[in-house]
């Protein structure tokens, strides 16, 4: 028992195609229309985390509120205004170690 010719069964891909909606691909020629049908993520994967919450959107719900301020990093401008009474603080841009060293190499 023989099958169908070659030129049959290309048209009735063809046609296949055409009446399911699919693509036609008759040299299977990597097309990506597996990742194209797939559904998109983004939208569960929102719904998923929470909204994250930061300072700047509690001030602006809450005004009455006022600056926040960590007490770490109260403790942190008090320490570098300290040094910077001692004369330890960070140099001025450009007077850094590497400026200074640029100027002992001529």
């Amino acid at each position: 028992m023989q099958g169908a010719p070659a030129k049959s069964l290309t048209a009735l891909h063809a046609l296949r195609s055409k009446v399911f909606g699919t693509t036609y691909n008759p040299n299977n020629v990597r097309t990506g229309a597996k990742y194209l049908r797939k559904s998109l993520v983004g939208g569960p994967m929102l719904k998923y985390y929470p909204p994250q919450v930061n300072l700047r959107s509690i001030r602006e719900a809450v005004p009455a509120m006022g600056r926040l301020t960590f007490p770490e990093e109260k403790q942190r401008l008090a320490d570098v205004e300290r040094k910077k009474m001692l004369g330890k603080g960070p140099p001025k841009k450009g007077e850094g170690r590497r400026a200074t060293m640029k100027g002992k190499k001529k």
